[in-house]
């Protein structure tokens, strides 16, 4: 059974109606500062400085989330992968971590990202795990990529995990963890709003970094 270590509490905002402000996330208190002598937890290393970012993440993660989401993602013991390119207008969401216990699925992360714009809400996430994956089935369109941190791959158009409609979902980038793009449906944190273009997503897993 799975152990959530993050849930959005905050009325609608798991439905993705709404932004997420940092006052959403429920972060478990930081322990004492252990001795020099023992090595610092995920949580220990990622402290805020005092300009807000946080020491062990990259720029690029300072610059889209905030220090409690930083936390959290580090707490889940994965690298923090996100886009350097995210369509304009988009914005992160929400963010969760599951710790596994026994079973298949292995830790996992979602970082969802959402833009509201002319009556229309458009979404994708990015996951990330640390086992239980296996090969993705093709889908009714494959789009390949070519990304400089995780080399060829391909965006697959079709059904996928929770959706009813075909949607995104790239296959798993990495030797472990793995990290993989995941569209409108797949996920529950998605099922109420549209996809991105096919050229967006494909710009979108391409520009996937630490």
């Amino acid at each position: 059974m799975r152990k959530t270590i993050f849930a959005v509490v905050a009325g609608l905002c798991g439905l993705l109606v709404a932004s997420c402000s940092a006052t959403d996330l429920a972060i478990a208190p930081q322990p004492e500062t252990p001795p020099a002598s023992e090595a610092s937890t995920p949580e220990q290393a990622a402290l805020p400085k005092q300009d807000g970012s946080v020491g062990q993440a990259s720029p690029l993660a300072n610059s889209l989330l905030t220090p409690e989401q930083i936390r959290l993602l580090e707490a889940a013991g994965m690298r923090i992968v996100l886009p350097g390119y995210i369509p304009e207008g988009f914005e992160v969401e929400l963010v969760r971590a599951e710790v596994a216990g026994t079973g298949m699925g292995g830790t996992q992360s979602l970082i969802t990202f959402v833009r509201y714009a002319e009556g229309e809400t458009q979404c994708f996430a990015i996951r990330a795990t640390d086992g239980g994956v296996g090969g993705l089935p093709l889908g009714e369109e494959s789009y390949p990529i070519n990304s400089p941190t995780f080399g060829e791959s391909t965006l697959e158009y079709g059904l996928y995990g929770q959706s009813n409609n075909p949607t995104f979902l790239s296959n798993w980038l990495g030797e472990g963890p793995f990290y993989s793009f995941m569209g409108a449906g797949v996920d529950a944190a998605l099922d109420r709003c549209q996809n991105i273009s096919a050229d967006e997503a494909v710009r979108v897993v391409e520009s996937l970094q630490y």
